[in-house]
């Protein structure tokens, strides 16, 4: 069982005590040759308007057991998001303070401080957006949001708790809940596991067939072109032909190539977190790999990351399943601690003379070819999907408001900019695609 929940601090250096020595020739060639895609990071992305401090980690961490935020004061956060299940429920679907089933599994916590859109059709663009949802959900811990703050106030110690996390606004407000929940949240960074340390250059970490499973993983099974990096994660939306349909992605955005994707989860500490997939069709692993080799229902809007067929013997899924358990840590292991850091957009690329009244990017790899521009106002940004995916552009602030659909590998869109100011330009599909744009007058 967890032993409890460690406090990070925002200058707190990453506790993994890791080393990158490799351990002799023939190691070296039975490495992965990307590495560094899978090197855990040592800092943690914090938004400029919610930064962390202790105080308001303590108060969040203490809201999210406080069974006073549903409506009945039966359940707490942590009813559904339980430490020792991974903080998952061990469910098919999240069952609320009625005893009703919601039509969603209960998805993880771990490494949001990562993750650009939250619930699994994305719908919240933060953290701090996503917080009061399942607390005002009818079906989850149904709550009348115009009564919460009254119920706790009156509470001295929580008064205090929030004057200390919030000095410059030392309320309960729905907005500082919502923040304070979202501080703890972020400092939820899976622990170490075999599978790091193996990165670390530690060949005896993991075995010879999790060695073969996760050359396959990032091989020819293709998983890694989803489940990337070192949190096991694209953030993106896909269809991965489950039998049932719903509108996922699709719904949020409106397109409807979109329909059944649904957000792609870390397989971080993946064995504690069962059942399997957004709505908990699938008991266990040994079934995800099934689904994956035989069971897909193939349909138009099925995910072009997805191999057309794959083909793995069943010792080679075994080899699959044995790296998988390489990614969970020790039961007794605590959150990982990193530093806390400012999230800010990638600067605009500089620029010597006029701003161009034109600039051509393209997409390649769920990326931009360059993180930032600076366009002349009235300036056409051209976009260019050079990718195998299908891709969006979206941009939305107070002075524009633009969705270019969805493009095919390919296509084309081109963005005009008739507004001064910076801009951020992101896909809806794979939301950790993102570059600025900056729009000056000459």
């Amino acid at each position: 069982m967890y032993k409890g929940w460690r406090s990070v601090s925002a200058l707190a250096a990453v506790t993994l005590a890791f080393t990158f020595g490799l351990a002799g020739p023939q190691a070296q060639a039975d490495r992965p040759a990307n590495l560094a895609a899978w090197v855990r990071p040592d800092t943690a992305p914090y938004p400029a308007d919610n930064p962390f401090t202790q105080a308001k980690l303590d108060l969040g961490k203490r809201l999210f057991t406080d069974k006073r935020l549903s409506g009945g004061n039966s359940m707490s956060c942590s009813s559904c998001h339980d430490p020792a299940k991974g903080f998952s429920d061990a469910r098919p679907r999240a069952v609320g303070e009625g005893g009703e089933a919601g039509p969603m599994h209960t998805p993880t916590l771990w490494n949001l401080a990562w993750t650009e859109q939250l619930f699994w059709d994305g719908r919240a663009g933060s953290l701090e957006k996503q917080a009061l949802g399942p607390i005002a959900n009818p079906i989850e811990m149904n709550q009348d949001l115009a009564t919460l703050t009254a119920e706790l106030a009156g509470d001295r110690d929580l008064e205090a708790a929030f004057a200390r996390a919030f000095p410059q606004d030392p309320v309960i407000s729905l907005d500082n809940i919502a923040k304070a929940i979202a501080i703890f949240e972020r400092t939820l960074v899976s622990p170490a596991t075999p599978f790091d340390r193996w990165i670390a250059g530690d060949e005896g970490a993991i075995s010879a067939s999790a060695k073969r499973g996760f050359t396959l993983f990032d091989g020819r099974a293709a998983c890694s072109n989803c489940h990337k990096g070192w949190a096991f994660t694209d953030g993106a939306f896909h269809d991965i032909g489950l039998p049932g349909t719903g509108p996922g992605r699709g719904g949020v955005v409106g397109h409807p190539e979109l329909f059944n994707s649904w957000k792609t989860p870390t397989l971080r500490e993946l064995g504690r977190s069962a059942p399997y997939m957004h709505d908990g069709s699938i008991a266990d692993l040994k079934g995800v790999l099934r689904h994956y080799v035989s069971g897909a229902v193939h349909r138009p809007t099925l995910s072009r990351d997805l191999p057309h067929q794959l083909d793995l013997a069943e010792a080679e899924q075994a080899d699959v399943l044995a790296f998988l358990a390489t990614l969970d840590a020790d039961p007794t292991a605590l959150p990982a601690t990193v530093a806390a850091v400012s999230a800010v957009d990638p600067a605009p690329l500089a620029a010597n003379g006029p701003a161009p009244s034109r600039i051509e990017v393209s997409q390649q790899n769920t990326a931009f070819s360059v993180p930032g521009v600076r366009l002349r106002k009235g300036g056409t940004l051209v976009i260019h999907n050079e990718d195998t995916r299908v891709h969006n552009i979206r941009v939305f602030s107070a002075d524009m408001d633009y969705d270019s659909g969805v493009q095919d590998p390919g296509q084309s869109v081109e963005v005009l900019f008739d507004k001064n100011g910076r801009f951020r330009a992101v896909c809806n599909i794979h939301p950790k695609m993102k570059m600025s744009v900056e729009v000056v007058e000459q």
